[in-house]
């Protein structure tokens, strides 16, 4: 089987570490290519599985005419020369142009991470969007969906009928876990990993924090993972509210998992989300989760292994308070989460549900 993947971006990303988990399963046994606009995280991790990656300049969010052309003429061609048996693609932008590119030519997957016509979006665009997507629906063998939250919206839209919609979790691996309980001296280590721009709210945190009392305060470090344009502005806003955080900018994998390990509190606050993979690798190492009731975010993380919040400071602050104040409550969650991930959302379950569907498609 020939499977041709394409996504947006090359960036280390939830979407992106997918993409890899999925390749690196089926380019066993399957020929793999790869396609992405970038030279970056992604690009690098392909080579290391010696799987071919074709970069395509022209895959953005731009609206230009002139870009998409010639997005759409570079996925033509990889097509025609690859001759793949699925076209699997992910994200918005890569998938718009796929389809249009392919036309039903091929076999053709999109898993929604998240819609592009999301809530974030002014009126007019997302109108434009959803009107593509619509239109793109007819060259779209099957929709995965991360979540049930996504297939609701997709249907809720009538993108298409609901036999064509599949929930497929993200699911990782197992994680080793050396993690101990903090001893009452110790300070309290708040972890936030993702990508420093819309729609992450990690300034919620640090002015949640910045809000506690000096003798709180103090108590709490907070360690910030990722990269993007909100990182000066975030800097900014930790030296005027006097909160410890560490900035540790964009980390492999494995070094994520080390600083969860060493952490206490997971924190997620976004203004919308699919089903982001960092949830997940929290709760894998026993962290117990805060995290914002967006998306999908509430088919993972209820009050047995965490606490749902609304984006607003009140909230948040409770939580905080509540998990700050008691370490055998944070222990208890996180270990209740532990065992949520490996039975229900464990990776092997990923990739044997996609092969699945990847053999109902070719039938």
């Amino acid at each position: 089987m020939k499977i041709l993947y394409l996504i947006t971006k090359s960036e280390a990303g939830g979407a992106q570490t997918h993409v890899l988990e999925l390749c690196n399963y089926f380019v066993k046994q399957n020929e793999v290519v790869v396609m992405a606009n970038g030279i970056g995280w992604l690009k690098y991790k392909c080579e290391d599985l010696k799987i071919s990656y074709v970069e395509n300049q022209y895959f953005s969010n731009s609206s230009n005419p002139i870009r998409i052309w010639k997005a759409i003429k570079e996925i033509k061609k990889i097509a025609k020369d690859f001759q793949p048996d699925i076209v699997h693609c992910h994200s918005s932008a890569a998938a718009f142009f796929t389809r249009l590119a392919i036309q039903g030519k091929y076999k053709t997957i999109y898993t929604a991470h998240g819609w592009g016509f999301n809530i974030g979006m002014n009126s007019i665009v997302r109108f434009l969007v959803l009107l593509t997507e619509k239109f793109n629906a007819k060259y779209t063998d099957k929709y995965i969906c991360v979540s049930k939250f996504v297939k609701k919206l997709g249907m809720k839209y009538k993108l298409a009928k609901e036999d064509k919609f599949v929930v497929i979790y993200n699911g990782i691996n197992k994680t080793t876990d050396n993690r101990q309980q903090t001893t009452d001296n110790s300070k309290i280590r708040l972890v936030f990993v993702g990508r420093l721009a819309e729609p992450k709210r990690p300034e919620m945190i640090i002015e949640v924090i910045g809000n506690f009392e000096k003798e709180i305060q103090d108590k709490i470090q907070l360690t910030i993972i990722g990269d993007g344009k909100k990182k000066e502005f975030l800097q900014n806003l930790a030296k005027e509210k006097k909160v410890d955080v560490i900035f540790a900018g964009n980390l492999e994998r494995n070094k994520v998992i080390d600083e969860l390990v060493k952490s206490d509190i997971f924190v997620f606050v976004s203004a919308w989300e699919g089903f982001p993979y960092t949830i997940l690798e929290a709760m894998s190492v026993g962290l117990p989760v805060i995290a914002s009731n967006v998306g999908g975010i509430s088919e993972v993380v209820d009050n047995t292994v965490g606490r749902l919040v609304e984006n607003g400071s009140i909230q948040i602050a409770q939580a905080l308070l509540e998990l700050i104040n008691n370490p055998e409550l944070r222990w208890k969650l996180g270990e209740n989460g532990r065992k949520l991930i490996e039975n229900k959302f464990s990776l092997e379950k990923m990739l044997k549900e996609t092969e699945k569907i990847y053999k109902e498609v070719l039938s």
